[in-house]
């Protein structure tokens, strides 16, 4: 923890650690015309678009990403649900309680010194969220290499990381629930073989930001004595 601070997190790191987690990288790519940044992976036996100069690209499926599915071979993810984990909730407490990062260290009449204010931050809430992670390409040997990869990282037990806001790296029980077939076929000349892995992360969700509070002077700390040298001083 930095300064004893953990860091909050939001959906959005579960969705980044998760392809990032399985070696997705950040590459430039050209997308009607205009410079954006897209996630691929590299995968033994596997050779993806031009457009992303043979890696595989990685895409949510969110509405604005349609276009993109045109793309194969690739993994697209969507998240499914994103449910509270009552089992893993303990009401009350805090994560932590530090000086605030504003705040003037002062002495008390017992001589102890500590801070005129104190930033404080209650604990993350527990969610389970799922995700269905969708392989898909043209060939079935490309699909195979596709999934013996992914399976590499998620099986029936595993773990997702990433760096929270702190700089702090977290790591996440994540489960692998099912594997899916995932063929469609239009006619023969337009099929899409693949499967869909569905995993389970234990995750948590921080709702609100750490707050500032005045230091209790129940705690011997005197607002009125300065301590020179320190903040503020």
């Amino acid at each position: 923890m930095a300064g004893g601070r953990s860091g909050t997190i939001f959906i959005e790191d579960f969705d980044v650690g998760l392809v990032t987690t399985f070696g997705s990288v950040l590459k430039t790519i050209v997308l009607d015309g205009e410079e954006v940044q897209d996630y691929a992976v590299q995968i033994p036996g596997v050779t993806g678009p031009d457009e992303y100069e043979g890696l595989v690209p990685v895409i949510f499926q969110e509405p604005e990403d349609v276009f993109q599915v045109g793309y194969l071979p690739h993994i697209s993810i969507s998240r499914s649900a994103i449910t509270p984990a009552m089992q893993r909730w303990h009401p009350g407490g805090r994560a932590y309680q530090v000086a605030a990062k504003v705040a003037q260290m002062v002495e008390g009449q017992n001589g102890q010194i500590g801070p005129t204010l104190n930033e404080l931050k209650g604990y993350a809430l527990p969610f389970d969220i799922t995700y269905d992670l969708h392989m898909r390409a043209r060939l079935r040997q490309q699909a195979n290499n596709m999934l013996r990869y992914l399976g590499q990282y998620y099986w029936a037990y595993s773990n997702l990381y990433f760096t929270d806001n702190e700089g702090d790296e977290r790591g996440y029980v994540a489960y692998q629930e099912s594997i899916d077939n995932l063929d469609e076929l239009v006619d023969f000349s337009d099929r899409t073989l693949g499967f869909t892995m569905s995993l389970r992360i234990e995750g948590e969700l921080d709702f609100s930001d750490p707050i500032v509070v005045p230091t209790m002077r129940a705690a011997g700390i005197s607002v009125g004595h300065l301590v020179s040298g320190t903040l503020g001083g």
